[in-house]
């Protein structure tokens, strides 16, 4: 028992100071910037249509591999409630902007490749070097390059009152993701000659979750509700997942705005209008 405990310490030693390749993802595995809407008041139980157009900017500063992304779009969504607490949401979108390669400190961007396509090797190594963090130092490497995508997620869930004053709820469904950009075909031939591990293909789907809780202001929400939603895109293995957070007030007006962050886009700011039908 006593070496099983020393094996096992040993090995999560081993996996704690074991850096792995940089791993660079498709940018639309991203989790949308779009927050999940909720009723304008707590005394509603009708069913409704409601339709949130909503537009956003993002930025990555040095994370998850890239550096200096910028990039803006905009999300369209639909949701139908019942007369309860169940609902099923819509949502589509896109956006785009530029960035640059980078690695993390937890990345071992050192790693010694052997090359088997010649043509790549002439075109991603500096002095004969075989790794990634050389190619970084290239002209290659410390250019900026654009990316765009297209987003899709589909939630079913419950958003539920807790009264009057507090907002909670869970949904799962599935994102999906198209994309094709300067930035997808450099990350492919990093990943096809060993640089990086290269998590993304361009198109891909992915489970996805989101849990929310907030809180009204006013009776019944007559001065609007903050929400904090927790939002997951379960693609690959655990360690290639992404995640964000989403902080959103809405009006009873339908406007609504909010900062989200997390993997990918480490920052973002986006506002939009909820329609009621």
């Amino acid at each position: 028992m006593k070496k099983l405990v020393q094996f096992f310490a040993i090995g999560l030693i081993l996996m704690a100071i074991t850096a792995c390749s940089p791993t660079l993802h498709s940018m639309g595995a991203a989790s949308m910037p779009a927050p999940v809407t909720h009723r304008a008041t707590s005394d509603s139980a009708v069913s409704e249509v409601e339709v949130a157009a909503s537009g956003f900017w993002a930025h990555n500063g040095d994370a998850d591999n890239i550096k200096q992304m910028n990039g803006g779009g905009g999300n369209v969504s639909a949701t139908y409630r019942l007369g309860s607490v169940f609902f099923v949401s819509a949502a589509v979108g896109g956006y785009g902007g530029s960035l640059k390669f980078s690695c993390d400190e937890d990345a071992d961007c050192n790693d010694i490749v052997t090359f088997t396509n010649e043509e790549k090797q002439k075109s991603y190594s500096i002095n004969g070097s075989d790794n990634y963090n050389d190619w970084l130092k290239t002209g290659e490497g410390k250019k900026s390059y654009g990316f765009w995508n297209l987003q899709e997620r589909i939630l079913l869930g419950i958003d539920a009152n807790l009264g009057k004053y507090i907002i909670l709820g869970v949904a799962g469904g599935i994102q999906a993701y198209q994309g094709d950009s300067d930035y997808d075909d450099v990350r492919e031939d990093l990943g096809d000659i060993g640089y990086i591990d290269n998590s993304d293909a361009r198109n891909g789907f992915a489970p996805a979750s989101a849990w929310w809780i907030g809180v009204r202001f006013g009776k019944n929400g007559k001065f609007g509700n903050f929400t904090i939603e927790f939002d997951d895109v379960y693609k690959g293995t655990i360690g290639d997942w992404v995640g964000a957070r989403k902080y959103t007030y809405a009006h009873p007006t339908g406007f609504f705005l909010g900062v989200t962050e997390g993997d990918l886009i480490s920052l973002g700011v986006f506002a939009g209008k909820q329609f009621v039908f």
